[in-house]
């Protein structure tokens, strides 16, 4: 009974705009069908609208969020943030800089990871 159901429900979703039958038995059951039954009469059955998605979330990349976690680890718990250019020459970050550096690297730890 349950598959017939199954069944019956998936033929009318493949065909959106097929006629669909309902009648009821001698018993008064009511019953649907694609084919007309004898003394039966037809209705419409509309398709539900499409529901635009509410606040879709991008999917996150594990490894790219721990990263940008590690590193912002990193920064705040060192005492001094040291950069090297391509020429070998080395930088210290004053400590504005190392505040903005993290308030940065805060805002992309949130969006590599998907928290708001």
């Amino acid at each position: 009974m349950l598959v017939s159901a199954l069944m019956l429900s998936a033929s009318f979703a493949a065909s959106a705009d097929a006629r669909i039958y309902r009648w009821l038995d001698a018993d008064g059951v009511e019953h649907f069908g694609d084919a007309p039954p004898v003394h039966g009469r037809s209705i419409k059955i509309k398709q539900p609208a499409a529901r635009e998605p509410i606040n879709e979330v991008p999917a996150i990349d594990a490894a790219a969020c721990a990263a940008k976690r590690e590193q912002l680890k990193s920064y705040q718990l060192s005492g001094r943030v040291t950069e090297t250019n391509a020429l070998g020459e080395t930088r210290e970050y004053s400590d504005d800089e190392k505040r903005k550096l993290i308030a940065n690297t805060e805002t992309q730890v949130r969006a590599a990871c998907g928290d708001r």
